[in-house]
């Protein structure tokens, strides 16, 4: 794929994200799939790295469970290759303690004959554990 290809790609699976249809974003992820962010913040549940498609639905069946978004705006999109770099504004509440917590974040995402293989997030991780603690 080109790397508009990869973009729109990746543009429409934020869409999914939006609409709330991870069952799209399942579609598009290898079994394979490695994905996550790496930070020593292991107390946030959703944080940590998660292997396989099933890996990738547990990791938004715990976003679900465990944060009410209020903002989720993907700014930019760049790609290389088949690397595809998204800046993503968030901001949302805690639900078991109602900390509320926003980051810019950069996802990272590499495609291989149109599924996604890897995520990672980079964001400050901190900030967010602190949130989770309350």
């Amino acid at each position: 794929m080109s790397e508009n290809d990869n973009i729109q790609k990746l543009e429409s699976l934020y869409a999914a994200f939006g609409r709330g249809d991870i069952n799209t974003i399942l579609a598009n992820v290898s079994d394979a799939a490695d994905w996550g962010t790496d930070t020593v913040a292991k107390a946030v549940p959703w944080y940590g790295i998660r292997r396989g498609r099933e890996g990738v639905a547990d990791f938004f069946a715990t976003l679900d469970r465990e944060v009410e978004f209020t903002t989720f705006e993907p700014k930019v999109f760049a790609a290389t290759g088949d690397q595809v770099f998204v800046h993503v504004d968030i901001a949302y509440k805690v639900k078991k303690n109602g900390r509320a917590t926003s980051t810019g974040s950069v996802h990272e995402f590499t495609l291989r004959d149109t599924v996604v293989i890897r995520f990672r997030a980079f964001e400050d991780t901190a900030s967010v554990r602190d949130a989770w603690n309350g």
